[in-house]
Order: structure tokens, then C-alpha cells, then sequence
């Protein structure tokens, strides 16, 4: 019963697809190994190509997390089974934790940076690629291994010979098998997307162009019949062409294509490298077919990139189009819905207007729905950063006109003024008459300066207007006060200021205009409470 809670926990993780990744890429760990012992050491002992590790890194891009420790179990398990037979138990041993290690630590940050779901789509993905696996990760394995040659006794090479073996083998099989792995495996995933038959078509032909050219420039039995009519660099300019006509799947496939001819041909020494030394004709095959993988796959990542770019930017524009025609098709339906109730919206807004927004009296808006309007402003002015003026308006003497000519003449004073008042301010500035014989302007965007000039405008159509009531001529003059807002304050304080101003107004004579800042703001000179402004 005490080792059941361990073999439970472990079978609690252990599902079926686990063990198929397992045996999946324990398998292919193996084979992998036997057939780079088989067929990419050279009589000599070099290996071109290492594939296991290779296959190693794919599994760790492509699997969940949570598959990944049952993963490195297969992979160390396979290394072994390959290794004991030709290596003591304890190098073999190091062998594979220095295999896991070195995948582990690429794939550690490749999945940190680029993401959980990583796949060759994009140059920044490849780049992170390209550095922390045949670069870093396949570089640190290579002094690790060299390390436990020489613990074996091989002195027959020196430490920096087989560390660049070793490197030079492993990131070679990184930069051909890995992305040709990981892509297939995504492609397969997505269910084959965009794939068409022409396509299928290109990449046989292309591949027997391969076939044709690599195995005429790479069989050269003699440097004297070096002569030849095509040479490696073909493969290149192929490598290339894949890159731009199949995709990132086409150029991995194609330059894996080209390495096999190349290391076949580089094991039976029938190859166009002219050296003096076997391991140097190996180092510069590894090089070639390392600058076709990085140009062909690296094109075919920045092609798909600009590619999907483009697709986005597409779909974009014809959603824009789609909403414009949306829009026009909205505002034709709108204008001649506007148009065939035109006579009675009006007859009904203005009934409304009087009702609920205007005043009774003067025709402009009342107090309530005038201070709503302007606070609805103020909050968009402030979300714009923009300024904001306030312009109080009082009559002078207003008390004279009702006590002596009756309210009669002082209702009539009042609805004449509106018409000089709405003439000397812009169509979008606000006006209201706030009760009596008071009135307000809010001028949207109007820093003091301009709200001085629009005040002093103000002031002087009423002093130029004349009222005639029952033939008798009446006269009246107006104290304006002006106050900028700061762009933070509430509105009742910004009226409020203007308040102080018009009281300066009073003190002054009356008949003029008076800004804050010209305006004594001491305490003892603000109105009685009943006079703020509380927004409704």
C-alpha cells in the first residue's frame, strides 16, 4: 500500500495519448540514431549529421508541457538502447543526459520567447530558433561531449576537433530535421490548409530537378573529371525557389532533400569538395548545407510572414469597405426616412422644446436643460483637452423697468435681448437664460481673451438696443462677468466664478465687463448660497 500513492499519481498523468508520444518518439529517437551510425559516420569516424537530437527538439516544440518529462524519459531510454552497444554504460549514460540537457535548455527558451505553440511562421520565431538551438544549445553539447571522448581515452583528435564534430553535427540536423518536423506537424494539425494539387505538381518537379542536379554535381569519382555542368550551387538557387513557390513546408523538404544527397554522396567520398583532409571535406559540406537550410527556410518564413500581413491588411480593407457601404447604405435610408417626416418631427420637437428645454418666455434654452447641455460639453472637452469659457449676464437696474412700466415692458425687455445676445456669439457657444433677468453663455473652446471679446460684444448690442412699449422708448445696459475654466473644475464652480465677476461688475458701475482675474476673489465679496449653480 505504500508505493500505490506513487504509481498512482504517476499513472494519473500517464494517459494514452502520453504513451503515444512516447513510443513515437522513442522510436524515432532509435532509428534516428541507427541510421545516423549507419549512414552519416564516415569511414573516419566523422558524423555529418546527428538526426536524433534533431527529432528530440521537434518533440519538445511540439508537445504540451505536461508531455514533455515522459518525452525526455523516451528519448533518454532510446539513447541508451542505441548507445550501450557501442559505448561503455556509463559514457552512453552521459550521452544521453547531455542530449536531453542541451534540447531541454533550447526548447526552454525557444517556447519562453515565441510562445507555448511554436511553429516557423515568422523570422523572429526562426531567429530564436536558429540562436538558441544549433547555436547555443548544440555548441554547450559539444563541449560536454567532447569531454567524455577524451575521458574515454580518444586522442586521436583534438578537444576542438571533436567539440566542432559534435556541434557541427547536431546543429546540422537542428537546422535541416526541426523545421521540417515541426512544420509538418502543424500542417498536419491545421488539416493541410491551402493545399492545392498545382502545388503538388511544382514540388515534384522541383524535387526531380533536385534529384537530377544534385546527382550530377556531387558524383565526382576524381578531381581530374572535376569538370561539371552543374555544380552545388544550383541547389541553391533551388533551396530558393522552394522557398518562394511551396512555403516554409516545400524549402524544409527540399533542403532536406539536398543534405541527403549531399552526406550520401560525402559518404563514398564521391564529392566536389577539393581538400586535403576527409574531416575538412565534412566541415565545408556541413557549412554548405547549413547556408541553404538558413537562406531557403529563413525566405520562406519572411514570404509567409509578408504573406499573412498581407491577408490581414486584405481582410481589413474589405471589412472598412464593408462597413462604409454599411454606413452609405444607412445614411441614404436615414435621410429620406429624415426627409419624408421632416414636418412632423419639427412640429413635434418643438413641441417638446417648449415643454421640457426651453424657456417660456425667451424662446433659448432653459435652466435645467441648459446646464445639462453644458455639462455633457464640459465632459467632452475634457476628454479632448480642450478650453472652455463662461459668460454671466445680469441687467442693470431690471427692478426699475418692472416697478415702473409693469412686467408687461420687463418681459418684453427680456425677449428683445436674446436676439443681440445669440448675434454676437458663435452658433455652437451655449446660451440660457438662468432666471429673471439673468442669463449665461458658455462658449466651447473660447479661452478669456476671446471670451472678454465676445463679452464685450455682448454688452454693447444691449446697450445699443432700444425697446419701444407702448410708444415709449426703454434703454437698458447689462454687467457681464467672465470665467475661464481650468479644465478640471465642476461646472457649478466655473459658474460660480463668473458670479464673483458679474458681482465685481455690480461694484464697479455696472454696464461692463469683468474677468476673474481682474476681479477681487476675496471670500467676503461671493454671493449668498442661493445663487451657485448645482447642475440638475
Amino acid at each position: 500500500m505504500i508505493g500505490a500513492k506513487p504509481i498512482f499519481l504517476f499513472s494519473r498523468y500517464l494517459d494514452l495519448h502520453i504513451v503515444k508520444a512516447m513510443v513515437l518518439v522513442g522510436l524515432a529517437y532509435y532509428f534516428g540514431a541507427l541510421l545516423a551510425i549507419h549512414q552519416t559516420i564516415t569511414p573516419e569516424g566523422i558524423a555529418i549529421l546527428w538526426p536524433p537530437n534533431a527529432i528530440l527538439l521537434a518533440a519538445f516544440l511540439i508537445y504540451p508541457r505536461k508531455y514533455l518529462p515522459f518525452v525526455a524519459i523516451a528519448g533518454i531510454s532510446a539513447e541508451l538502447i542505441a548507445s550501450i552497444p557501442a559505448f561503455p554504460v556509463w559514457a552512453a549514460s552521459c550521452f544521453a543526459i547531455i542530449n536531453i540537457a542541451s534540447v531541454s535548455l533550447a526548447a526552454f527558451f525557444i517556447r519562453r520567447i515565441c510562445g507555448q505553440n511554436f511553429n516557423f511562421k515568422n523570422l523572429k520565431n526562426g531567429a530564436y530558433f536558429l540562436f538558441f538551438a544549433p547555436f547555443l544549445a548544440a555548441s554547450l553539447a559539444g563541449l560536454s561531449g567532447a569531454t567524455v571522448y577524451v575521458l574515454m581515452g580518444r586522442t586521436d583528435t583534438s578537444y576542438i576537433s571533436l567539440w566542432q564534430l559534435w556541434w557541427f553535427g547536431d546543429a546540422l540536423a537542428m537546422l535541416v530535421l526541426t523545421p521540417l518536423i515541426v512544420v509538418l506537424w502543424r500542417w498536419l494539425q491545421a488539416g493541410l490548409p491551402h493545399f492545392k494539387l498545382h502545388y503538388l505538381l511544382e514540388a515534384l518537379i522541383l524535387w526531380t530537378a533536385v534529384i537530377i542536379i544534385g546527382y550530377q554535381s556531387f558524383s565526382v569519382e576524381t578531381y581530374e573529371k572535376s569538370f561539371l555542368f552543374f555544380t552545388p550551387i544550383w541547389l541553391v538557387l533551388l533551396g530558393v525557389l522552394a522557398a518562394i513557390r511551396l512555403g516554409v513546408v516545400g524549402a524544409s523538404a527540399t533542403v532536406a532533400l539536398i543534405t541527403v544527397f549531399a552526406v550520401e554522396h560525402l559518404m563514398r567520398g564521391t564529392h566536389p569538395i577539393i581538400v586535403n583532409t576527409p574531416q575538412n571535406a565534412v566541415w565545408l559540406t556541413q557549412e554548405y548545407l547549413a547556408i541553404i537550410a538558413v537562406v531557403s527556410i529563413g525566405l520562406a518564413m519572411l514570404i509567409q510572414e509578408i504573406s499573412e500581413q498581407r491577408d490581414v491588411l486584405k481582410q481589413h480593407e474589405n471589412a472598412l469597405k464593408a462597413q462604409n457601404q454599411f454606413l452609405e447604405e444607412r445614411v441614404s435610408e436615414r435621410t429620406l426616412a429624415l426627409k419624408e417626416v421632416n414636418q412632423a418631427l419639427q412640429k413635434a420637437n418643438e413641441r417638446l422644446a417648449k415643454s421640457a428645454a426651453t424657456d417660456e418666455l425667451t424662446g433659448i434654452p432653459n435652466r435645467r436643460h441648459f446646464l445639462s447641455e453644458v455639462q455633457r460639453e464640459l465632459q467632452r472637452l475634457r476628454l479632448d483637452g480642450q478650453t472652455a469659457s463662461a459668460i454671466m449676464i445680469d441687467l442693470d437696474h431690471f427692478k426699475q423697468v418692472n416697478d415702473n412700466l409693469g412686467h408687461e415692458a420687463g418681459d418684453l425687455v427680456l425677449c428683445n435681448i436674446v436676439e443681440p445676445i445669440s448675434n454676437a456669439i458663435r452658433p455652437r457657444d451655449l446660451f440660457g437664460r438662468m432666471g429673471g433677468e439673468e442669463f449665461l453663455v458658455f462658449l466651447s473652446g473660447a479661452d478669456q481673451e476671446l471670451a472678454n471679446s465676445v463679452a464685450e460684444r455682448i454688452r454693447a448690442e444691449i446697450e445699443s438696443l432700444e425697446v419701444l412699449y407702448r410708444n415709449q422708448k426703454i434703454n437698458v445696459t447689462a454687467s457681464l462677468g467672465v470665467a475661464e475654466w481650468d479644465g478640471r473644475s465642476h461646472l457649478d464652480e466655473l459658474f460660480h466664478q463668473a458670479d464673483q465677476a458679474l458681482y465685481q461688475a455690480k461694484n464697479r458701475g455696472r454696464n461692463r465687463v469683468v474677468n476673474l482675474t481682474e476681479s477681487d476673489s476675496d471670500s467676503n465679496h461671493r454671493l449668498p448660497p442661493e445663487n451657485h449653480f448645482e447642475l440638475p
